[in-house]
């Protein structure tokens, strides 16, 4: 049987944006911000540790990760799960939150350089709002990602929810 690395992808699909979350793998520690109240004005954060570890799954096509979040209310376990697609070039990144059943709806979109967008429209107090995820290659051993909501399509948004991650083994 063939030796099948793990991040090893098809040849066609090294240039195709299929590498954006490559910066992402390894083990992190982290650091957590998340606005008190969301789309209500606050400019009050709680602040939190956790730890983060991203493998690659489907030969680099996708990758998984195991959130572990040291919120003070509650300590809890996620999980983002993250797909490229070949066709459309685009990836697409759903969370399992460990305090609730099911998969969160996926945000979709790609990496422009160290920087991808994802984007979703969903419910937040039964109001529709567009939501975004960001995420940012800082270089070697930093990365960041945030959460931001907007209540009028995209016009403002309000960014609800930062993580800075840092790398516990920049070699690996």
């Amino acid at each position: 049987m063939p030796d099948l690395a793990l991040t090893s992808r098809p040849p066609a699909a090294v240039h195709s944006g299929a590498d954006g979350f490559d910066f992402l793998l390894g083990r992190w520690t982290v650091k957590h911000r998340r606005l008190k109240a969301r789309l209500a004005g606050s400019s009050e954060w709680d602040e939190f540790p956790g730890t983060l570890h991203v493998r690659p799954i489907l030969h680099g096509l996708g990758n998984v990760d195991e959130n572990v979040l040291e919120d003070p209310k509650r300590p809890y376990l996620a999980t983002s799960l993250r797909i490229f697609d070949r066709p459309s070039a685009l990836w697409s990144i759903y969370w399992i939150d460990g305090r609730t059943a099911g998969i969160d709806k996926p945000v979709v979109g790609r990496f422009d350089g160290p920087t991808g967008q994802f984007y979703n429209d969903d419910l937040f107090e039964e109001r529709p709002i567009r939501v975004r995820f960001t995420y940012r290659d800082l270089g070697p051993g930093r990365a960041s990602w945030d959460q931001a909501f907007s209540a009028d399509g995209g016009t403002s948004w309000e960014i609800n929810w930062t993580m800075d991650f840092f790398k516990e083994d920049i070699t690996g």
